[in-house]
């Protein structure tokens, strides 16, 4: 089963709103004895709500997607969720009148399990317990540290179990970072699935009105 799910809505743009807002960051004055307020780029943002045939409607926010919309144009939205998640996020957008499409990589994130510090952690610990099982029986064997000097010993042990967890943190990070990426792979190819089986359903409706 896979393990992610994608829906569309398809309909009508109608209560098409546009607007471009600054981006305001906060700079500290030179002196430090204020914060300036500095707009260092304009956000362009678009909300609509497409109307189905039934219908319903269902509401759409855009942030710097660049797609031309007017109202009455024809769309298709395909919102992704994993499987067992009821929400999803809108993936891409169709525009059957112009036949333009976006993708919104941005909710890529949102959709795909997050992956934080204490699970990579956690993996990287993986690949230092057997060798700390295996230092643990060696010191419990009779006479093991008769002919070390434990003091070394001790530090050069440390020092290798150290090492150990950076391979098992840096080798984990590659082996999740892949996950990731399988992972959108799989987020895009249920998006696209859904989007390519709709072109093709408002395809042959247009050609069969065209032959009217």
């Amino acid at each position: 089963m896979a393990k992610y799910y994608a829906w569309d809505v398809t309909g009508v743009v109608v209560g098409l709103q546009a607007w471009a807002e600054p981006d305001i960051a906060e700079e500290t004055d030179s002196d430090g004895t204020g914060s300036v307020q500095i707009a260092s780029e304009m956000i362009e943002r678009q909300t609509f709500g497409i109307r189905q045939r039934n219908g319903r409607e269902a509401e759409v926010s855009l942030v710097n997607s660049g797609l031309l919309l007017r109202n009455g144009h024809v769309v298709t939205a395909v919102w992704v969720a994993r499987r067992g998640v009821r929400h999803g996020y809108c993936m891409l957008v169709d525009n059957h009148t112009t036949g333009a499409q976006i993708r919104l990589p941005q909710n890529v994130t949102r959709v795909r399990p997050k992956i934080g510090l204490a699970r990579t952690a956690k993996f990287g610990l993986l690949a230092t317990i057997p060798a700390a099982l295996t230092l643990l029986m060696w010191l419990l064997m009779p006479g093991s540290l008769e002919s070390v000097n434990v003091n070394l010993f001790f530090i050069s042990a440390t020092v290798a179990l150290v090492v150990l967890f950076l391979i098992g943190l840096i080798v984990s990070k590659l082996v999740l970072d892949y996950l990731q990426a399988d992972d959108d792979q799989d987020i895009w190819q249920a998006a696209e699935q859904v989007a390519a089986e709709r072109r093709r359903e408002i395809g042959e409706r247009m050609r069969s009105h065209s032959r009217r």
